[in-house]
């Protein structure tokens, strides 16, 4: 029986390199899916703050001038579920001026280590809307 030369395939340092370089992709590509993940989360968890934050808003105009009391109303109980746990919000009406009241609503949440913070400011008029 006679055994071929020519016979081709792969050495032992090629497949270790092969291998080398796919752990090094697959790693790589780790960290881009883990990197998009969280920063949709962030997108989602700031998407569901302003749309909280819009309804209260529209609220506060529907309710008009004279119903909106002043001072400090915690509105934790409100936020939505899907905002991470220990989520805090509060809202702050003054009165800057005769016939205006500005409402000042803050929500605090905690992004995966990290404290968010974001406030929002409208202004109700006594004579409503653009007046």
């Amino acid at each position: 029986m006679s055994v071929s030369k020519n016979v081709q395939g792969f050495t032992i340092v090629e497949l270790l390199v092969t291998i080398a370089v796919a752990g090094i992709m697959i790693g790589s590509l780790s960290q881009v899916v883990t990197t998009y993940i969280h920063t949709a989360q962030r997108g989602r968890y700031l998407n569901l703050a302003n749309s909280y934050v819009e309804a209260k808003v529209e609220a506060l105009r529907n309710i008009g001038y004279n119903a909106i009391s002043l001072g400090t109303t915690n509105l934790t109980p409100e936020l939505p579920s899907q905002l991470p746990l220990r989520s805090t919000a509060t809202m702050v009406v003054t009165s800057p001026e005769n016939g205006i009241k500005q409402a000042d609503i803050t929500i605090t949440y905690n992004d995966q280590g990290t404290s968010n913070s974001y406030s929002y400011t409208t202004y109700v008029g006594e004579l409503g809307v653009g007046q």
